[in-house]
C-alpha cells in the first residue's frame, strides 16, 4: 500500500499535479508517518525530513518550534493507495514513489490535529524528531541544507517575498551573497 496525504477531505481519485519537479504526478510513500509529515504545507526551509538508515522517518526543524508551528491544531487526510502505476527514483528523493496518472482511494484516514499523532509516532520509534539546538553542530547541519535549497532551486530570487528568508536565515543570505559577490576570486 502507498499513501498520499492531502488537507482536502472527502476525495476519490488524486489527479497528476505539477510541483517542483516540472512535470504532473501524483506523489505517494510507502511510509504512512513520511506521508504525515507532508500533510501540512511545508518546504524544503522549514525541515530536513528523510529516512535512517533503518527506514525510520527522521525530521530536523530547520528553526527553533517550527514543528509546532507548522503542525500544531492542522488537520490533514492520508489516502491509502494501490501501488500499481506508481515509481520509484523519478525524483531526487527514495522516499517519494510518483505516478502520472489519475489514482483511486481505497480509504482515507482523517488526522484531526497532526501535532499530537506525530508526538505518538515519536513516542513508539515510528519517527524521529530533531527539535532545533542552538549549537553550532546543529546550525552547521541546518546552513548546509538551506545553502544547497537556496542554489539548486534558485530562491535567492524569493528571498524578498518570503518572510522565513528575513526572519530566519538573513545572515546566511548576507553571507552567501557576499561569497557570490566576486571579490574572494583570485586574479
Amino acid at each position: 500500500m502507498l499513501y498520499h496525504v492531502s488537507n482536502i477531505s472527502g476525495l476519490k481519485s488524486i489527479e497528476p499535479r505539477s510541483s517542483t519537479h516540472g512535470k504532473p504526478y501524483v506523489y505517494a510513500a510507502d511510509n504512512f508517518v513520511i506521508s504525515l509529515l507532508f500533510g501540512v504545507r511545508q518546504d524544503d526551509f522549514d525541515f530536513i525530513i528523510d529516512l535512517n538508515n533503518d527506514g525510520v522517518p527522521e525530521i530536523y526543524e530547520c528553526y527553533e518550534d517550527a514543528l509546532v508551528l507548522h503542525y500544531k491544531e492542522k488537520q490533514c487526510s492520508v489516502y491509502r493507495l494501490k501501488d500499481s502505476g506508481f515509481l520509484k527514483g523519478q525524483t531526487s528523493w527514495d522516499a517519494e514513489l510518483v505516478s502520472e496518472h489519475t489514482t483511486y482511494v481505497e480509504s482515507e484516514t482523517v488526522i484531526k490535529d497532526l501535532y499530537p499523532r506525530l508526538m505518538e509516532e515519536e513516542a513508539d520509534d515510528n519517527l524521529i524528531i530533531h527539535r532545533y539546538e542552538n549549537t553550532i553542530e546543529y546550525k552547521h547541519l541546518v546552513s548546509m541544507h538551506i545553502v544547497d535549497r537556496l542554489i539548486r532551486f534558485n530562491a535567492m530570487k524569493y528571498i524578498e517575498f518570503d518572510e522565513r528568508f528575513q526572519k530566519y536565515y538573513s545572515k546566511l543570505i548576507q553571507g552567501l551573497n557576499d561569497l557570490m559577490s566576486g571579490h574572494y576570486l583570485n586574479g
